[in-house]
């Protein structure tokens, strides 16, 4: 893929060959028509195809270049700002907005992954937010404050208003991390499944660096 922006070339540019198409000559008829040829972009388009669209893409590039052409391909739901910091300056109710959005997300290109068949090796693995050197020792534990406002968000999803019964929390303890998981089974079950044991080696390899 040539650079058509920017001074970077990430590894998909340099190994990947994208589908070319000729320049528009005419007029055309659609009931959607979508600027940008990027991951928004087609990801827009793929919905409304779906839902039976006639639909047009225009780019004055290559497709998938730009932006989208130096992703991570990193998909994570924990944004660069800390739930700590983000909390107090937009309140509970946003970040929950927020974190909700982005697990939705992950969750629909997982299912377009596994519906379309498509081989582009998605797997879900741990995270690790590693201590940066100013940062006090009580940030983990800060940090952890944000493990039961997502568990209740996830609760919520599943019985509705009766997460807000659930009193779970995480933190750390005489050097042992520690989640309280109170509820139902199934209420645990999906706090192991979808919070604790994705992060548990984070959270040991974290709680180990405290003094």
């Amino acid at each position: 893929m040539q650079s058509d922006s920017g001074k970077t070339v990430s590894v998909w540019m340099d190994t990947i060959k994208m589908p070319t198409f000729a320049p528009l000559e005419e007029d055309l008829s659609c009931d959607v028509c979508i600027v940008g040829a990027g991951i928004v972009g087609l990801t827009t388009a793929y919905h409304l195809v779906r839902a039976g669209a006639d639909v047009v893409i225009l780019d004055d590039g290559e497709v998938c270049g730009g932006e989208t052409s130096r992703t991570t391909a990193h998909l994570s739901c924990v944004l660069d700002d800390r739930f700590q910091w983000l909390e107090r300056v937009h309140g509970e109710k946003r970040v929950r907005e927020s974190t909700s959005s982005h697990m939705a997300a992950i969750n629909r290109i997982e299912a377009i992954v596994r519906e379309e068949k498509i081989e582009c090796d998605f797997a879900r693995v741990p995270g690790y937010l590693l201590l940066g050197k100013s940062d006090a020792p009580d940030f983990l534990d800060r940090e952890l404050e944000g493990f039961g406002e997502l568990f209740r968000m996830l609760s919520y999803e599943q019985v509705g208003a009766a997460a807000m019964l659930s009193r779970a929390l995480g933190g750390v303890s005489r050097g042992k991390a520690v989640f309280a998981l109170p509820g139902s089974r199934r209420a645990v079950e999906l706090g192991m499944e979808k919070l604790v044991v994705p992060e548990l080696r984070h959270v040991v390899f974290e709680v180990r660096k405290l003094p």
